[in-house]
């Protein structure tokens, strides 16, 4: 039977913080730490605390409008009985490997509520533009950009030809 309209929309500001979240974390050094999916499942564990937490009628993005709030979801115990508890796919799951990859997305989800402080390399916070700066010129002089273009290479060795030659001229006009 088709779903009666709005359905999934008490999900929508729990959606929307975890799309908030990711766009941090894809910006930090989280992503070079972690998989896709761990970040996922993470963004939408502290999504879903943050909406879980925001006053009624504020749907947990800050903007206050009357859309519902969400319901509380416990995504660990979702994991869980997943995994766990069912054996549909005849598949063998190792609970220690359960309980390592919990405690691994548990770890991100501190990491991800640190993001908002510019931690982990998040270019969406408190940003020293100065010091980004500094570092951009300190990659180029060391060519972390690639090869240096050929036309300007050029120009550098001609400018240094002339220099050493006037330098040698000088020298000469001096003897």
């Amino acid at each position: 039977p088709p779903s009666p309209a709005g359905a999934g929309e008490d999900l929508r500001p729990m959606h929307d913080g975890a799309r908030r979240i990711v766009d941090d974390a894809i910006v930090s050094d989280i992503p070079l730490m972690y998989g896709p999916g761990e970040v996922g499942l993470a963004a939408l564990m502290v999504a879903n605390e943050e909406s879980c937490a925001a006053p009624a009628g504020d749907g947990g993005d800050g903007s206050n409008s009357s859309a519902p709030k969400s319901p509380e979801i416990d995504m660990v115990g979702y994991i869980r009985s997943r995994f766990l508890d069912s054996n549909e796919s005849e598949v063998k799951v190792d609970v220690e490997m359960m309980g390592a990859v919990i405690a691994r997305v548990t770890r991100l989800c501190q990491f991800l509520r640190e993001l908002k402080e510019g931690k982990h390399g998040c270019g969406n916070h408190h940003v020293d533009m100065e010091r980004l700066k500094g570092v951009h010129k300190k990659l180029k002089k060391c060519r972390a950009w690639g090869p240096i273009p050929a036309e300007k290479e050029g120009k550098k060795k001609k400018k240094k030809r002339k220099a050493e030659e006037e330098k040698n001229g000088d020298e000469e006009g001096a003897n």
